[in-house]
């Protein structure tokens, strides 16, 4: 069995590798190095954890053997990255953006075929702020509606909108569901 380790910066630096490299229990390291960085001193067990783990994963620590570990850290992180920036475009390709603007209309126009649907009970509340004269101004999609001959289609399609809601939701839920299952690997 190896010297036991010295607890110093050199410590803290080799735990950090660890940590970065993703080699060993991450938990536990991070636990470690919060111990280390307190200035307390490390369990025998703990040290022995780490006197099998530092020489099995970053092998002798001359400056040479250092800076290569750092290297791979390094490389380890731009790999990270460079997956999850793949991983975002991907999203995007796949209209992320556009189909959170289609909600955002559709919701919209859900608030506008709203605001004239509920035109009776809005009024009656309000009745008295508001002039006679100006009803017909903001409450424009009624004015055409009656103009037409089909006022009621409004409220109509006011209630098949809000109708869709849940369903949307329910679509977005069962997405995010499934995007969040983690594949088994082999």
């Amino acid at each position: 069995m190896s010297a036991k380790i010295p607890l110093s910066e050199n410590l803290m630096n080799s735990i950090q590798q660890l940590i970065v490299l993703g080699k060993g229990d991450r938990g536990r390291l991070e636990y470690l190095l919060e111990i280390l960085s307190r200035g307390k001193p490390l369990p025998l067990s703990d040290q022995k954890y780490l006197e099998g783990i530092i020489p099995l994963y970053l092998g002798a620590q001359d400056s040479e053997s250092t800076q290569r570990h750092a290297e791979e850290a390094i490389n380890s992180l731009y790999a990270e990255i460079r997956s999850l920036v793949e991983r975002l475009d991907r999203l995007e390709g796949r209209g992320f953006e556009r189909y959170v603007g289609k909600k955002a209309a559709f919701f919209f126009a859900t608030v506008f075929v709203g605001w004239h649907a509920l035109q009776d009970p809005i009024v009656s509340y309000l009745g008295s702020y508001i002039p006679p004269s100006l009803i017909q101004y903001l409450f424009p999609l009624n004015s055409v509606a009656e103009r037409l001959g089909i006022a009621p289609v409004v409220w109509q399609i006011f209630l098949l909108m809000s109708i869709a809601w849940p369903f949307i939701g329910a679509v977005h839920l069962a997405r995010f569901i499934r995007s969040r299952k983690i594949p088994k690997s082999a």
